[in-house]
C-alpha cells in the first residue's frame, strides 16, 4: 500500500477546520485504498504522550516526521499558539519552519499555508504575529486566504486529489508486450487473432463486428435484447491499430465491443459506433469490466451508444485525443474505476437522458477537455462518492439542468451555456431473466400516472421500459415495486 504522508499543523482555535480535514481523509481513504493508496494524516492531537529531551514539542516532531512528509498543511486564524520553551516561536510556526527548511534541502514536502480571514481586527500581539507570518510567506507564494470551512474543504480536497491522481498515473505504464504483428482485412481475421501478445493493424474499411464464425476461446457472441454483442475476455498485451478503419455493430442494445478481465490493452486510431440507426441506440460503444492498464488513443466513438465509454471495476484507464459524440444516455459512465481523459472532446449528445459524465466510487482526471453543443435533460457531471480533478476543461454552448451535484470551482471554464433547472427522474427497467407479459403490463400501468414513458418493448419474454418520473417519491415507490420481482431491475439516470 502506497502512503501519502500529510502533516496538519495549526493552533487550537481551528478545531472545526482540523476536524473537517480529518473527516475528509477518513471518507476518502476507502476509495483511495482501492488503488493501493492511503492517506496518512499526522496531527499533534493524535500524538501519544512520551518523553523527549526537547520536551512535548520533541515528541510531536518525532511523530509528525515532517522531513518525510509529502504534503504539509498549515492553518492560521486569530491565535499563534503556545510558544515553545527556549524558542521564540509557537509550535505551529516551529513545524512550519521545519517544513520550509526541509523543502530547501530536499524539495519536499509540498507546503500549503491557509489563513482564515478575521472579521474584526484586533491590536493584540498575536494578531501582529500572524500578520508577520503572512508577510513572510506571501513573497514565496505560500499565502492562501479562506473565509469558511466549506471553502477550505474544497481547497484541501483539490490538493489531495491532485496528489492521488499523480500517484495513480505513475503506478503502471501501459506497454503491452507484443510478440506477433498481424495485418487484418476482415472481421474473421480480426476475431481469430484477438489473442494475448498480438498487435493487430486493421486495413482501411468497415468491419461488422459480429460478422464472424471462427473459433476463439477469448471471443464470444453474447445474447442481448435484439441480437448479439462481442465480448473479449481474459486477454493481455493486445494492441489494435486502425488505418482509417471503422468497427460497427447493428443491434441497438449491444455494446460495440466489451472487454472483460483483460489487461495491458491499447486501441489506437479507430472509429467505433452503431449502425444503421444512428442516434437511437441503447448499447455502449466501448465497455470495460474488471480491466486494467488500458490506453485509448485517437478514437471516434459515435452512433450513439447508451454511453461512449463504460468502466466497471477498472484501474489505470487512459483516454487521449479522442472524440465522443451523439450519445443517447451519456458520454462516460464510470463505476469503481479510475480514468484519465485528456486532449479530448465530448459533443453533439442530444437529449441525453442521464448525466453526460457519471462517476460512482471512482477517480476522474480531466485535462484539456472540450465539452460543447450537448443538449441534456440532466446534469453535465454527476459524482457519487467520487473525486474529479480538472485542468483546462471548457464547457461551452450546452443546455443542461445543472452543471454538477458538487462544486466545480477549479480548472473548469464555462461559456454560453443554458441552465434550465432540475430535470425529472429518468429510469430504465430491464429484464435480467425471462419476464412474463403480466409483469410487463403491471409495471407499465404503474408508471403511467407517475410520469412519461419514453419507450416500451416486450419481445421474447424480455422487457425494456424507459421513462421520466415526476418526483423522488415516485422513484422510491416504483423501486419498491420493481424490487418485488427478481426478473427485472431498475436503474436511475
Amino acid at each position: 500500500m502506497e502512503k501519502i504522508h500529510i502533516v496538519l499543523a495549526s493552533p487550537s482555535d481551528l478545531q472545526e477546520e482540523r476536524q473537517m480535514i480529518k473527516e475528509l481523509v477518513a471518507s476518502g481513504n476507502p476509495l483511495y485504498m482501492k488503488n493501493d493508496i492511503c492517506i496518512d494524516l499526522r496531527m499533534w492531537e493524535n500524538v501519544p504522550p512520551g518523553m523527549n529531551d526537547d520536551g512535548p514539542q520533541g515528541v510531536i516532531d518525532d511523530d509528525l516526521e515532517i522531513s518525510k512528509a509529502d504534503i504539509f498543511i498549515c492553518l492560521y486564524w486569530k491565535r499563534i499558539g503556545t510558544k515553545i520553551k527556549n524558542e521564540n516561536v509557537a509550535g505551529t510556526e516551529h513545524e512550519l519552519n521545519l517544513a520550509l527548511e526541509n523543502f530547501q534541502k530536499c524539495h519536499k514536502p509540498d507546503i500549503k499555508v491557509f489563513f482564515k480571514e478575521i472579521q474584526n481586527q484586533t491590536d493584540d500581539s498575536e494578531f501582529e504575529e500572524i500578520m508577520r507570518i503572512r508577510e513572510r510567506l506571501q513573497p514565496q507564494g505560500l499565502y492562501t486566504p479562506f473565509k469558511s470551512t466549506d471553502e477550505l474543504k474544497r481547497l484541501v480536497n483539490q490538493i489531495i486529489q491532485a496528489e492521488v491522481m499523480r500517484r495513480i498515473k505513475t503506478q503502471i505504464k501501459i506497454v503491452p508486450e507484443i510478440h506477433n504483428f498481424i495485418e487484418v482485412s476482415t472481421t474473421s481475421e480480426l476475431i481469430a487473432n484477438l489473442i494475448s501478445n498480438n498487435k493487430l493493424v486493421l486495413n482501411k474499411g468497415f468491419y461488422d463486428v459480429l460478422d464472424f464464425s471462427c473459433e476463439n476461446e477469448n471471443v464470444t457472441k453474447e445474447e442481448v435484447f435484439d441480437g448479439s454483442q462481442l465480448v473479449i475476455s481474459n486477454v493481455s498485451n493486445i494492441t489494435i491499430v486502425g488505418d482509417d478503419s471503422t468497427i460497427l455493430a447493428r443491434p441497438r442494445y449491444a455494446n460495440v465491443i466489451e472487454f472483460r478481465d483483460c489487461e495491458n490493452i491499447k486501441i489506437i486510431g479507430l472509429t467505433l459506433g452503431h449502425t444503421p440507426q444512428k442516434g437511437s441506440c441503447m448499447g455502449s460503444v466501448l465497455r470495460f469490466d474488471s480491466c486494467h492498464n488500458v490506453q485509448l488513443e485517437s478514437l471516434e466513438l459515435f452512433g450513439s451508444g447508451t454511453y461512449g465509454i463504460e468502466l466497471t471495476n477498472c484501474n489505470n484507464i487512459h483516454v487521449n485525443g479522442s472524440k465522443i459524440f451523439e450519445c443517447t444516455y451519456g458520454a462516460l459512465n464510470i463505476i469503481q474505476s479510475n480514468l484519465e481523459l485528456a486532449n479530448s472532446m465530448i459533443f453533439d449528445c442530444n437529449k441525453t437522458a442521464c448525466s453526460l459524465i457519471s462517476a460512482y466510487d471512482s477517480h476522474l482526471d480531466l485535462k484539456n477537455v472540450y465539452i460543447f453543443n450537448n443538449n441534456l435533460e440532466n446534469q453535465i457531471i454527476f459524482l457519487g462518492n467520487s473525486t474529479m480533478f480538472c485542468r483546462a476543461v471548457c464547457i461551452q454552448n450546452n443546455t443542461y439542468s445543472t452543471l454538477c451535484n458538487e462544486d466545480l470551482n477549479y480548472g473548469v471554464f464555462l461559456d454560453s451555456n443554458t441552465e434550465f433547472g432540475n430535470a425529472n427522474y429518468y429510469i430504465t427497467i430491464t429484464s435480467v431473466a425471462d419476464t412474463s407479459r403480466e409483469i410487463y403490463e403491471k409495471i407499465k400501468e404503474t408508471i403511467k400516472p407517475m410520469g412519461k414513458i419514453e419507450e416500451m418493448v416486450y419481445e421474447e419474454n424480455r422487457m425494456i421500459i424507459t421513462a421520466y418520473l415526476n418526483s423522488i417519491d415516485d422513484y422510491i415507490e416504483l423501486n419498491r415495486i420493481v424490487g418485488l420481482h427478481n426478473e427485472i431491475e431498475m436503474a436511475c439516470g
